[in-house]
């Protein structure tokens, strides 16, 4: 935990960074945070996978938060090169506070703090802050989804597959261990553990814990979405690189005659479609803009904060 007393525009606050085990400035942040986006951070810290990736950096007048921004670190491939990514999201700052310099000064701080330790970073913006970001050295970057039209019939060949249930030790064990040992299946790949439970885990209500499927042959996890006849993978953690289309015939048992990716696939017979999630826009390095253009990439749907 680092904590400092800082002056902005001629106004004193403390600011607190990688605080989450401190009781009372975690529980504040949580009551900011369930404020704006309708959800907070306190089960995952309770969950146990919350670690060192996951950085608060946060502002308070007294003992109240007053704007915050979260950093989450990766070890990332981008097609083919491995780099350390960075996000900064759960970006915050109270209407009383507003218009004060609170959020540059955060943004700043982040920058300043990790460009020597970092290859790019990359956030999602609204459609209010679309003229902020770029002040800060970041560019808009497009995102594409792969899809794919299948025959989904059932075949006494297929692999079978079966739910998992993180309640158990048994599935919670086997699911963690293809977690850790992961070998990306993606063009882009943002290996963070702590984010991964955060979807799949510590948060049912919202995230994936009860869509989670274990191929046995493949000794592969896979995350999937089902809607509207849509079968979306979210993703996959597996111990070798698989074939997609073996995941796909796996899932039969599901019924869908389509199915998209959130996550861009290194090959397979899949279209290419331009993406945007609700009205987030990707910001990302400048170094990385090309790789997105050119790459047809999207930023891996649990890497998203």
């Amino acid at each position: 935990m680092t904590q400092e007393n800082i002056q902005i525009n001629g106004a004193n606050y403390t600011f607190h960074i990688q605080y989450q085990q401190e009781e009372s400035l975690r529980l504040e942040f949580k009551r900011m945070t369930n404020s704006f986006w309708g959800f907070d951070f306190e089960n995952y810290y309770q969950s146990g996978y919350w670690d060192n990736s996951c950085i608060l950096y946060s502002l308070f007048d007294g003992a109240k938060i007053i704007s915050h921004a979260t950093v989450t670190l990766f070890d990332a491939e981008v097609l083919g090169e491995s780099k350390k990514l960075l996000q900064i999201g759960t970006v915050m700052t109270d209407e009383h506070y507003q218009k004060r310099g609170l959020g540059r000064f955060l943004m700043e701080r982040i920058q300043a703090d990790f460009n020597q330790k970092s290859d790019g970073m990359f956030l999602f913006a609204n459609e209010t802050v679309l003229d902020y970001y770029p002040k800060f050295g970041l560019v808009p970057a497009p995102e594409f989804i792969a899809v794919q039209q299948v025959n989904n019939t059932i075949s006494d060949q297929k692999p079978s597959s079966r739910k998992l249930n993180l309640d158990t030790a048994e599935d919670l064990h086997l699911f963690e261990g293809l977690v850790d040992r992961n070998v990306t299946n993606s063009a882009v790949s943002c290996k963070n553990k702590g984010l991964s439970f955060f979807y799949t885990y510590a948060y049912p209500e919202m995230g994936f814990k009860d869509s989670i499927y274990f191929i046995e042959a493949l000794d592969c996890a896979v995350v999937v979405e089902l809607a509207d006849s849509t079968l979306r993978i979210i993703e996959l953690f597996s111990t070798n690189k698989v074939n997609l289309q073996d995941v796909i015939t796996a899932l039969g048992d599901l019924t869908f005659d389509k199915v998209s990716l959130g996550f861009t696939p290194l090959e397979g017979d899949f279209d290419f479609e331009p993406w945007q999630d609700d009205d987030l826009h990707l910001f990302v390095s400048p170094n990385l803009k090309q790789a997105f253009e050119e790459g047809k990439l999207v930023i891996p749907f649990l890497s998203h904060t």
